[in-house]
């Protein structure tokens, strides 16, 4: 068992709801749970962390949930401490690892990888292109607040814990202004699912019976597939220390896991030469970037006889609130209109023009409810 808690209250709350207890009384002090069943489970929730005895009780309620769950107690803690989290592992294979041990060379070449593989999806996350060069500031900023986890047996495997939401509400009905908090708490589940879902279309091109054509080399672009994306995983994967890298998600599971999204990726020596191929496209093809803003819709503005409407998404650009105004056909403005009336929020992707002091503006080329917070309206 950890000795340090890396937990509060609203962790264990949130874990025991999500895997069916119910609260059946308490107070400011603890709280009592329980599970329905044939045993009539019951458990203390020490609600008040500054109390002499709330690690203690806390270890209790650990160890009772690892025996009414047949889990190990480490299994456990690390299931409440990451619930408001998503955990990516990435695990190096090789036949001769049969100790759970890799090279000391390719053991650095895996957890520069985990950072390359964060910078490069944090940056399709602000815009799609096929070579960044230089990364947006905002995605170097990333490999500095996501997390590893403990390295683990199975081969070898590296954790990468970042944040999947916030304990609280995210988002209302006809919501006014987004938060900035959450918003850039929101932006680690964002980079995660552009991740999940930019690595599945490399598998997929290099899975198929044939080589992929530069038109779908440069559809993959818009699913956030760059050159520093294939680098990082054809840097790990060399046949003299790792025969395979393969990508698990688990999804927080208070936050749905994204739709289109891959739970799983392998890529091993065949499948990263076409990595390289596809890799060695993008270094040389010249692609016009596309910003990616997500938000909530704050106004709304159709005359009848209009063939579009207007639209005004308040998101964040360089980490400050602007307003960025679209225009929409019938069926996508209609969306839009369910998407403020019920708090849904949106993704956009598209060419975006913010001049200082001016109205922000962007040509739309694709709109939705934004999918990586599992969204599917």
């Amino acid at each position: 068992m950890h000795s340090k808690l890396d937990f509060a209250p609203k962790e264990i709350r949130s874990y025991l709801k999500v895997t069916g207890w119910s609260p059946v009384s308490g107070g400011a002090l603890a709280e009592l749970w329980s599970l329905p069943g044939p045993a009539e489970e019951v458990v203390l929730v020490p609600m008040k962390p500054g109390a002499p005895d709330f690690d203690k009780r806390t270890r209790i309620l650990v160890e009772d949930l690892a025996r009414i769950e047949s889990r190990t107690v480490h299994a456990v803690h690390s299931a409440i401490a990451t619930i408001y989290h998503d955990v990516t592992d990435l695990r190096a294979s090789h036949p001769s690892l049969s100790d759970g041990s890799i090279p000391l060379e390719a053991g650095y070449e895996l957890f520069i990888s985990a950072r390359r593989l964060r910078v490069a999806s944090a940056a399709a996350a602000i815009r799609r292109q096929g070579h960044f060069r230089n990364f947006p500031t905002r995605a170097r900023d990333q490999a500095r607040e996501v997390r590893l986890g403990q390295t683990r047996r199975g081969s070898y495997i590296v954790p990468i814990i970042s944040q999947a939401r916030s304990p609280e509400d995210v988002y209302a009905p006809q919501q006014e202004h987004i938060d900035i908090q959450v918003e850039e708490t929101l932006f680690d589940r964002r980079v995660t699912a552009t991740m999940s879902r930019a690595l599945g279309v490399l598998e997929e091109m290099a899975g198929a019976e044939r080589e992929p054509t530069p038109s779908e080399i440069a559809d993959s672009v818009g699913e956030g597939v760059s050159y520093e994306l294939c680098q990082a995983l054809s840097k790990v994967v060399r046949s003299d220390s790792v025969a395979a890298l393969d990508i698990t998600f688990n999804w927080s599971q208070v936050a749905a896991p994204p739709p289109g999204s891959s739970p799983h990726v392998e890529f091993n020596e065949a499948a990263i030469n076409i990595v390289n191929r596809v890799s060695d496209h993008l270094k040389t093809q010249l692609y016009t970037h596309e910003h990616i803003i997500y938000g909530v819709i704050t106004d709304l503005s159709r005359r009848p006889e209009d063939e579009t409407g207007r639209v005004g998404i308040e998101t964040l650009i360089k980490r400050r609130r602007r307003t960025v105004w679209i225009d929409l056909p019938d069926r996508d403005y209609h969306q839009a209109v369910r998407c403020h009336d019920l708090g849904v929020p949106v993704r956009v992707r598209g060419v975006l023009s913010s001049p200082p002091g001016g109205h922000a503006t962007m040509e739309v080329s694709d709109f939705g409810p934004d999918p990586s917070l599992g969204t599917n309206e």
